[in-house]
């Protein structure tokens, strides 16, 4: 895993846990009431963390697919790229 990856995973987890807290966490008076304001005030922290995680998976697939494609190229021999360095004059 990628440093980018652990952070974007811990960002993630991180929201999810706020978003927990958040909920358990009395409304404010001068929202309670208002159906969208309330859905806003809490679950804003539970979109950021399922974007955070979304954004990891992504990341991930992208990170594995570039490894099988470096996996799939044919690696050279020390011998053939001396040789194409350095051709001989005859």
């Amino acid at each position: 895993m990628t440093r980018k990856e652990i952070i974007i995973l811990s960002a993630g987890i991180g929201f999810l846990i706020i978003w927990i807290i958040d909920l358990n966490a009395p409304t404010p008076v001068e929202i309670q009431g208002n159906f969208w304001l309330e859905i806003y005030f809490h679950y804003v922290w539970l979109m950021f963390g399922l974007g955070s995680l979304l954004y990891f998976q992504y990341s991930k697939n992208l990170r594995i697919k570039e490894e099988e494609n470096k996996a799939k190229e044919p690696k050279q021999d020390i011998r053939s790229r001396a040789m194409k360095s350095n051709p001989r004059k005859n």
